[in-house]
């Protein structure tokens, strides 16, 4: 049986607040692995065109840590609207699915 994985993706603006999420997610056993990586943005933003060098976060776990994690994202994010999308995982292997949910069990 497989289970529902996700990856929850955000952006901030410093490699250590990409690493300060990532620590905070794996010690609360949200997530067995982060990974970030910096990305170049252009979008709007109070009706202003901005740019902005900015690390993409992606948090894999799975679809029951969905609400812990937006909420810990909601709390500790440097952004006044971050970006929190939850990308379901349809394909995977069961050894890959076992190692997602021992990782985060409680």
């Amino acid at each position: 049986m497989k289970d529902n994985l996700i990856q929850v993706q955000t952006t901030v603006l410093t490699e250590k607040e990409a690493r300060t999420i990532a620590h905070i997610m794996i010690e609360e056993k949200l997530s067995p692995c982060v990974q970030f990586y910096p990305i170049e943005s252009i979008c709007t933003w109070k009706g202003e065109l901005e740019e902005s060098k900015e690390f993409l976060i992606i948090i894999k776990s799975t679809q029951n840590k969905f609400e812990k994690i937006k909420r810990k994202l909601e709390e500790i994010h440097s952004y006044e609207l971050p970006q929190i999308i939850s990308i379901k995982n349809d394909n995977y292997t069961q050894k890959y699915s076992d190692w997602i949910v021992g990782e985060t069990k409680e």
